[in-house]
């Protein structure tokens, strides 16, 4: 099984992007205090090993916040691994299953199953 994102929610007062290298479809600006539910679930791509920023930003999911670029992608052993181009790490350990991302106030991200609560640093 997969990891797809089903709901982004931008609790933050500036917009946010979304972009995805591998489906250009997945791409969406969402608004301050806003979500976004995609038509079509945006599967996280999959990526081995611990990759650098600029490794990874060509293949990675990708949320612009305006503090920070965090890329994000399925290390393929039961988590969600990410980086930010400052320097901020994600780290989201759960098995494969439909995710949330919340966009904090302060423009850091939030990951939870879809059906539940859990968060990630």
């Amino acid at each position: 099984m997969a990891y797809h994102i089903t709901l982004v929610t931008n609790n933050s007062s500036s917009s946010i992007a979304i972009t995805n290298p591998a489906h250009e479809a997945d791409s969406r600006l969402v608004g301050p205090n806003s979500s976004y539910k995609p038509d079509r679930p945006i599967l996280i791509n999959k990526m081995s090993g611990n990759p650098t920023y600029k490794d990874a930003i060509p293949v990675a999911n990708n949320i612009y916040t305006y503090t920070d670029n965090f890329c994000f992608w399925d290390n393929e052993h039961d988590a969600v691994n990410g980086i930010g181009e400052k320097g901020g790490t994600i780290l989201f350990n759960s098995t494969a299953a439909d995710l949330t991302i919340a966009v904090r106030a302060d423009g850091t991200l939030s990951f939870a199953r879809a059906a539940s609560a859990a968060r990630a640093g």
